[in-house]
């Protein structure tokens, strides 16, 4: 363990222990040969102190693990598509209103006629959401193989999306 990880662990044990400072410095000079600043201490001496806050009740904690990260919703994927495009040049705005006009194009068809209005309105219909986030995906492949040599493979979005990042 290195020399800044057992410091932290030794302020944290401190803490835990509620200890005072009087009592902090006793437990330092007494399990670290007189010393009574973490500072002056070496590796096997801080190894000692954490040891001994060990045996008076300081229980090493990990941070938990995070369990299962929650993918990104895939309304928050087409706004950050979008976002890229536009980086990109492959649409002149990337503002949510330039979104919202395709998103209410392309929905019209899914939805009998009349369109979904606003980008934060997909939430609600996770179906429609995947539909026109793949449908934008596929409208992102086809300006990017445009974009690529001639003779680029017709592969998958994120080889696609690797290949462009690569060439430009």
């Amino acid at each position: 363990m290195d020399r800044s990880k057992l410091l932290r662990l030794i302020h944290i044990a401190r803490r835990d222990l509620q200890l005072d400072d009087e009592t902090y410095r006793a437990t330092l000079g007494v399990t670290a040969g007189g010393k009574t600043s973490c500072r002056d201490m070496n590796v096997p001496e801080l190894l000692r102190v954490l040891e001994a806050f060990k045996k008076k009740g300081f229980n090493v904690r990990s941070k938990p693990a995070l369990r299962g990260v929650k993918p990104a919703s895939p309304v928050a994927k087409i706004l950050s598509i979008w976002q890229t495009m536009h980086r990109q040049g492959f649409v002149q705005s990337g503002d949510e209103v330039a979104l919202n006009a395709w998103i209410r194009r392309t929905t019209a068809k899914e939805n009998g006629g009349l369109g979904v209005a606003q980008l934060a309105w997909l939430n609600q219909d996770s179906a429609l959401a995947v539909k026109v986030l793949e449908s934008l995906k596929r409208w992102h492949r086809r300006s990017m193989l445009a974009k690529l040599p001639p003779g680029t493979p017709a592969e998958s979005y994120p080889r696609v999306c690797d290949r462009y990042q690569a060439q430009s």
